[in-house]
């Protein structure tokens, strides 16, 4: 079984939506339909929360369904000038190097490098900091609190997100910081949020993609 793993529900709208659920095999500590099979595997969808605030619930998860590999996902901030939104990114420091090596050769992902964590939303500032100082390819909040879980479970990590903004964009102070400043702030987050819906389906695409070329987990 794998268990792939998100910060939000929102994040995996479109993958819950082509899990196939057999009645009656949903878990209490997964949303209702978020078990069944997906790119000919079963699955477990797993919520870590923004930050990895509910990190104690997902290990909790993971003690009762015990998967065999667990698959990392959702979306990061940019770090490097030549990535965009869509673009399908690896982490090579939180994910199991003989999995990278096999997703790299398949062409499987659009570049692949490291990961770096933060504890709030980057700003472009930050992000080119991290550029400079880490060499990092993204920027998240929740891939290492995930990855050090996998580490003291003793479990196979695929890390693999969808760019949702560049290194020269930032998200809306609406959704980052909870905060409206006016009519302008508002614009910014529709916007936002109209190009992101699309970028879940094509994130699905992606992790169907990813999964089928894992056959040693099937």
């Amino acid at each position: 079984m794998l268990l792939l793993v998100f910060a939000l529900p929102e994040e995996a709208r479109a993958v819950r939506r082509r899990i196939r659920v057999a009645p009656g095999r949903e878990y209490k500590r997964t949303l209702p339909g978020s078990r069944g099979e997906f790119a000919g595997q079963e699955v477990v969808l797993g919520f870590v929360g923004i930050g990895a605030a509910d990190i104690a619930e997902l290990e909790a998860s993971i003690e009762l369904i015990k998967p065999r590999l667990v698959i990392s996902s959702g979306f990061a901030g940019a770090t490097r000038s030549l990535l965009e939104a869509g673009d399908f990114v690896l982490s090579t420091n939180y994910t199991d190097a003989d999995i990278a090596k096999t997703l790299r050769q398949q062409n499987m992902i659009d570049a692949a490098g490291a990961f770096a964590q933060v504890q709030r939303v980057a700003s472009i500032s930050d992000k080119w900091i991290l550029n400079r100082s880490q060499g990092a390819l993204a920027v998240d909040m929740e891939s290492k609190a995930i990855a050090d879980l996998c580490q003291r479970q003793g479990l196979a990590l695929v890390t693999a997100r969808m760019i949702s903004d560049g290194i020269d964009q930032t998200i809306p102070a609406i959704f980052s910081k909870g905060k409206f400043s006016g009519f302008k702030d508002l614009g910014d987050a529709a916007a936002f949020a109209a190009r992101m819906l699309p970028l879940t389906g094509k994130l699905a695409d992606r992790l169907e993609a990813l999964i089928g070329v894992l056959p040693q987990h099937r």
